[in-house]
């Protein structure tokens, strides 16, 4: 599972040796001001659609990046587990979705004007 690091100013999402290989990326980050919107999900991979660019698509897993009506989604998602949704804007990707422990939890946080 990919943990998020979140400062004042960005948000990287920082992943395993083996979801990098997964997602053919590195690790991705954009600044905290791109966020438009976050959203705690109860099944984070019923939220990637679309064609697969580069990545790994498994019956339970979605790593990578999406291509759906023009709009890109980067994705961690293992196992059919709540996530979050992040919506950015002016940034490489329109949308982040991720599985993660806590996901109302992060997304307060993330939703919450920096410190």
């Amino acid at each position: 599972m990919a943990h998020l690091l979140i400062t004042d100013d960005a948000v990287t999402i920082d992943m395993s040796r083996g979801e990098k290989l997964e997602a053919g990326h590195r690790n991705q980050a954009f600044p905290r001001s791109a966020i438009s919107g976050v959203r705690a999900v109860p099944d984070c991979i019923a939220e990637v659609h679309g064609m697969k660019g580069v990545g790994t698509q498994l019956p339970d897993t979605r790593v990578g990046s999406w291509h759906d009506d023009g709009r890109v989604t980067f994705a961690v998602c293992h196992g059919r587990g709540p996530g979050i949704v992040i919506d950015l804007a002016s940034s490489k990707y329109d949308r982040v979705v991720l599985t993660v422990e806590n996901p109302e939890e992060i997304a307060a946080r993330l939703s919450a004007p920096p410190s």
